[in-house]
């Protein structure tokens, strides 16, 4: 007998209508293909078959008892297709518009249901609703359209693939992550930040990340050049727009860029740690956000050509934005002061206030 469930193939439905020719029972009949007695009786029985103590009464015996195994396999493919249960997201529906207006604004599916969820007139949808209503459309310019809205942009859903990372310079004087204290690997306070850069087209421009680690609250920082002088000046410039208690310390990679990390400390009151070389899971938050943040500044971009306002305007998306590890919460709730940001407030204007679901 199979542990698992699944569907009788073709090849079973055309043993079982030669073996009601040969006058098999049903219970034989199961035990030949190592299935349960209900599953064989219930096939025949829903195509049309009938016992041979009811086709007595009924004059001429029916061949394999009126089983079709063609017809049964033609009946099971066609009820597969139609759902049971009438589709929740359906193209152009109240429900459809909202949720490519919160893609348009930058959410993910499963950012977008939980939002929905949070309104004041909740509704429930699963994130892979959403990525099944957008993945079965038909081939076309309004799937494509819909589908580039997405964070990453895939034609399909696919799994992360393994990238090697590059030696990276030494660092003088520099303090490697195993020297973080408890309270830094623990996630314990905020005020510890995970710093990195995204490179633009052709290598020639970046924008620094910052990253807290406990919320993960964004900042994003302009640069003219990957110098290490021109670095520590616009990462201090940033740093230093939040409060002391909000500045504690960053986690870097071994980067060039980053030479200067004791004028950094000197001027924000942040000490720099480093990660190992090839170890960008040591930084896994700051590699999760940079590839959030593709979405707004997609590769072969020449990043030089974003002002710092619309860099500002950018993390004020994610960080209003829900996260899951957050339980749904946005990281501009958790990192500035109380009441400064109303997550409600914030979201009720950009849904259409009309009835969601029947």
């Amino acid at each position: 007998m199979r542990r698992s469930y699944t569907h009788l193939a073709v090849q079973e439905r055309a043993l079982i209508e030669t073996q009601l020719k040969l006058g098999m029972s049903p219970a034989a009949i199961a035990a030949g293909l190592m299935r349960a007695p209900s599953t064989v009786t219930r096939e025949i029985r829903r195509n049309g078959w009938l016992a041979p103590a009811e086709l007595s009464r009924l004059g001429r015996t029916r061949i394999a008892g009126g089983y079709r195994c063609v017809a049964a396999d033609r009946r099971a493919r066609l009820l597969a297709a139609k759902p049971r249960v009438a589709r929740k997201l359906i193209l152009g529906n109240p429900l459809w518009i909202v949720v490519v207006d919160h893609l348009r604004h930058g959410l993910s599916p499963a950012q977008i249901g939980s939002t929905l969820a949070r309104m004041p007139d909740p509704v429930q949808l699963s994130y892979e609703t959403i990525y099944t209503a957008l993945y079965t459309m038909p081939r076309g310019h309004l799937r494509s359209s819909l589908l580039a809205l997405m964070r990453r942009r895939h034609r399909a859903r696919r799994p992360h693939r393994r990238q090697d990372g590059r030696s990276k310079p030494s660092i003088p004087e520099m303090t490697l992550i195993d020297q973080r204290s408890v309270e830094i690997r623990m996630r314990l306070i905020p005020g510890h930040w995970e710093g990195d850069l995204i490179i633009g087209k052709g290598n020639l421009s970046q924008v620094g990340t910052l990253v807290e680690r406990t919320t993960p609250f964004v900042a994003l920082v302009k640069l003219t050049s990957s110098k290490a002088d021109v670095t520590a000046q616009a990462f201090t410039e940033i740093l230093n727009r939040f409060d002391s208690q909000l500045r504690r310390s960053m986690t870097f990679d071994q980067g060039s860029e980053m030479r200067h990390h004791k004028t950094l400390t000197a001027n924000t009151g942040v000490d720099v740690y480093f990660a190992h070389p090839h170890a960008p899971w040591e930084r896994g938050i700051s590699e999760n956000t940079n590839g959030l943040l593709r979405q707004y500044l997609p590769k072969g971009t020449d990043l030089s050509l974003f002002s710092q306002d619309q860099l500002d305007d950018i993390a004020w998306r994610l960080n209003t934005q829900p996260r899951k590890t957050l339980g749904w919460k946005a990281p501009a709730e958790l990192f500035l002061p109380e009441d400064a940001f109303d997550f409600v407030q914030h979201w009720s204007p950009k849904i259409n206030h009309v009835a969601l679901v029947p």
